[in-house]
């Protein structure tokens, strides 16, 4: 099972890769399974859940999508920031000249979360 994760305005966001497995371990987390076909080949659940049905885990497959596309602008983002000692080196000089307000790393950073907007 899949997650990603990344610290968002004053918190720490996880969201699930979509998949088969993933939807299955949120929808009963816990359980040992396996699949083949779509059926369960076995299936073991400590509290005795059923297995979810297979329209259950495509719901939930779309939900995990739904997320998963909301974030991409993130996923866009960290390719494209520059790296963390290189923002540092800015910063530096940034502060340095006084510059922080309209600076190389301000500059650098906004041209990317322009590029890459966060959805509404």
């Amino acid at each position: 099972m899949g997650f990603r994760k990344f610290n968002g305005h004053l918190t720490e966001i996880e969201y699930p890769v979509p998949g088969v497995d993933t939807a299955i371990n949120i929808l009963c987390p816990g359980a040992r399974w396996e699949l083949s076909n779509r059926a369960f080949v076995t299936w073991e659940h400590d509290d005795g859940l059923e297995p979810p049905t297979w329209e259950e885990i495509q719901e939930e497959m779309k939900r995990e999508v739904e997320l998963y596309n909301y974030y991409l602008y993130e996923r866009n983002r960290e390719k494209e920031f520059p790296a963390l000692k290189d923002q540092l080196d800015m910063l530096y000089h940034d502060i340095k000249n006084g510059n922080v307000e309209t600076g190389s790393w301000i500059q650098a950073i906004d041209s990317i979360k322009e590029k890459y907007p966060k959805p509404d």
